[in-house]
């Protein structure tokens, strides 16, 4: 419980004082690495700036480990010393901290990641199944591979809510995709069906939730399976969901809208169901 130091990661910029006892311990690295991931969290920042007084190498070390680059000379205010000084600025993009801290998320049996330049195929192959594009919104039927594609480009992971991974086996073989996204959070998933009834829903969402839930500091979210779609139930209510109520929904394989049961996870229930 004592207090060591601050951070502050406010209007694009961050700093942070750490008590002298406690210098060249790490912890300036690990609390900034928390608080740039919840800054491109939940802003729409393209970069993050620093600036370090001259003669101060023990920053810039902090700050080259969390990947900010040089980015030129500045002048940097000093309350306590009374003027202003020369300092060197940094810059993380968030491009770079992405390529640096890309969303990978390991169960016991799956992999969940942003899907690969060669997976566009596969992705197809079981979206354009009629079992599976009938229970979805988003997916066209039939699917060309070139809507496929754009299905994928659209749902990139850029560390804000609003993209789907891809869920593979432990060999690179990819066999569904998970989703989160909208106001009021929600999220999806669907899986190729040669590999339904293994369980791996279940695996998958009970993995991809806990990091959500950790990582966007979310306090609900909400899901839906269409009432035809008896399996889909059994996972959310394995997972903590719990039912809300029916809509109509309509997806491009359904000749007319039919009822989507409509459910709400809270962040309690979920520890409790796990």
């Amino acid at each position: 419980d004592k207090l060591i130091g601050g951070m502050s990661c406010y209007d694009g910029s961050l700093g942070y004082f750490i008590a002298r006892d406690h210098w060249s311990k790490g912890y300036a690295s690990e609390m900034g690495h928390a608080a740039i991931a919840r800054a491109f969290a939940v802003t729409d920042w393209d970069q993050i700036t620093a600036e370090v007084m001259l003669g101060n190498p023990g920053s810039v070390k902090v700050l080259e480990k969390l990947g900010f680059m040089y980015s030129g000379p500045c002048q940097c205010s000093s309350v306590a010393q009374g003027g202003d000084f020369d300092a060197s600025q940094f810059i993380l993009s968030r491009a770079d901290w992405l390529a640096a801290n890309p969303l990978h998320i390991e169960t016991d049996r799956l992999v969940i990641r942003a899907f690969g330049p060669n997976d566009t195929a596969a992705f197809h192959a079981f979206a354009s199944h009629n079992e599976v594009a009938r229970m979805m919104h988003s997916i066209p039927h039939p699917l060309s591979m070139e809507q496929a594609q754009d299905w994928i480009d659209g749902r990139v992971y850029n560390g804000q809510i609003g993209f789907c991974p891809g869920v593979y086996l432990q060999d690179g073989t990819l066999i569904g995709t998970l989703g989160i996204g909208g106001d009021p959070v929600s999220t999806a998933y669907f899986f190729d069906p040669n590999h339904w009834q293994q369980g791996y829903a279940t695996e998958a969402m009970r993995g991809f939730l806990a990091a959500m839930f950790s990582k966007f500091d979310l306090t609900e979210i909400e899901a839906g399976a269409m009432v035809d779609n008896p399996a889909s139930q059994r996972v959310l209510e394995k997972l903590g969901f719990t039912a809300t109520g029916r809509k109509l929904h309509q997806s491009n394989q359904r000749l007319e809208p039919d009822p989507l049961i409509l459910y709400r996870l809270t962040q309690t229930q979920f520890k409790a169901a796990t």
